[in-house]
């Protein structure tokens, strides 16, 4: 007798368990996927947030350098508080994370900000600590620095630089023509510079809107197109409250105290400051203000010092400056003598056979160089809206600007994470 063997339900079981391997290992297959993707979601997600945290840190630094350019004598004060030379901490929630900032030093700061943000799933806190060291950034930087458009008309004008505090870039602090150097530079941020056929013995600097017209070789340094600065506007100091009428002799404003400010409303009165005097503010009050001469006594071994603060009750005022020796520091530095211009000073006029020795910042008003002669300088530096010279005018930036002058403010010197 024959015993028959069923292989069709031996191959149905046989197949049964491979379509059961298959699927186990499809599915430890997509498990390790999922496993794999998550990981990697997660580690992303991780590097993400830690990149954050450098982000936040970097608030923090912003608020350190506001700070410190809000409140230059008392870094404690704004809610920071602190003593002696470290003030903060600031602590401050943001929307990704949360950071905590402190300033060290008063006389040329350093920034600690520590930027802390919740890694995903383990909610583990990562935390990034940068330092900032910085430096002071002068108010007078260039030779001639401009808001909007710069328009060099006339013949022969140059811009050249020269340094009264140095044997080797002067002659005994006063400007000598063999003794110059190549930091004559010109700055627009948003205008137009015409050069035209004049020289500048120095850089170029543009803002990224700005542009210039030139002829060919006008600019002997570099041509930079990422200027980016502010011009903030002119503040009266608090003293202006308790200032002091000048001793007037014969329609002279004589200025003879140290350490004080005087107030002027009339405004074509010759002006003179007694030598030796090193803190003489003047304010004046008049809508245009034409003084017939400014002399700062002692020349250059007791020179005196003077700052201007031009400030016209009403919009469009104006300063004029004419004839031989006007508007300049006689016999000192461009150091020793500062013009500022408050927001309703619109025009500032040189002209004449003037000598200008000193530093203009006026960034709300126009101004005129009209040079008469064939030696016509400025002597220092000006930061205005726009500027226009005609005839013969020549800027001489002097660079002890840039280290005696006044400060603009802190700026990054360098970041490094900790």
């Amino acid at each position: 007798m024959k015993t028959s063997v069923c292989t069709n339900s031996r191959n149905q079981g046989s197949i049964l368990f491979v379509s059961l391997m298959l699927a186990f290992i499809i599915g430890l297959s997509l498990a390790g996927y999922l496993v794999l993707t998550a990981g990697q979601e997660q580690s992303v997600t991780r590097s993400q947030r830690w990149n954050a945290a450098l982000d936040v840190a970097e608030a923090g630094i912003e608020e350190g350098l506001a700070q410190v350019n809000a409140s230059p004598i008392d870094f404690s004060l704004n809610g920071w508080g602190g003593a002696g030379a470290v003030f903060g901490p600031q602590t401050r929630a943001i929307s990704n994370g949360k950071y905590s900032v402190v300033v060290v030093g008063t006389a040329i700061p350093a920034i600690y900000s520590t930027g802390y943000v919740s890694a995903p799933i383990t909610g583990t806190v990562l935390k990034r600590t940068i330092k900032v060291t910085t430096q002071v950034l002068p108010l007078f930087n260039v030779g001639l620095g401009a808001v909007g458009s710069i328009n060099m008309n006339g013949n022969s004008m140059a811009t050249d630089s020269w340094n009264s505090h140095s044997a080797a870039l002067s002659d005994n602090g006063v400007y000598d023509p063999t003794r110059t150097s190549t930091n004559g530079d010109v700055a627009s941020e948003q205008g137009i510079v015409n050069i035209g056929q004049h020289k500048i013995d120095g850089n170029l600097y543009l803002g990224p809107t700005a542009t210039y017209v030139s002829g060919t070789n006008q600019v002997l340094g570099t041509i930079n197109t990422d200027y980016n600065v502010n011009f903030p506007d002119v503040v009266i100091p608090s003293s202006a409250a308790t200032a002091l009428n000048p001793s007037v002799n014969g329609g002279t404003n004589y200025l003879t105290s140290d350490n004080t400010a005087y107030v002027v409303s009339n405004d074509n009165h010759p002006i003179v400051v007694s030598p030796g005097l090193t803190n003489v503010t003047l304010i004046v009050t008049a809508q245009t203000f034409d003084p017939t001469s400014i002399t700062l006594q002692g020349g250059m071994s007791n020179a005196a010092t003077l700052t201007i603060y031009d400030s016209p009750p009403s919009p469009g005022g104006s300063v004029t400056l004419t004839g031989n020796n006007v508007g300049g520091a006689i016999g000192a530095t461009p150091v020793n003598f500062i013009f500022y211009g408050t927001t309703n000073l619109t025009s500032v006029t040189l002209s004449g056979d003037s000598a200008f020795i000193g530093a203009i910042y006026a960034p709300e008003a126009t101004l005129n160089l009209n040079g008469g002669g064939n030696s016509n300088n400025l002597m220092g530096s000006a930061i205005v809206k726009s500027a226009s010279m005609n005839g013969h005018y020549d800027f001489h930036y002097d660079e002890a600007l840039s280290k005696f002058g006044p400060p603009k403010g802190f700026v990054a010197n360098s970041w490094q994470e900790l």
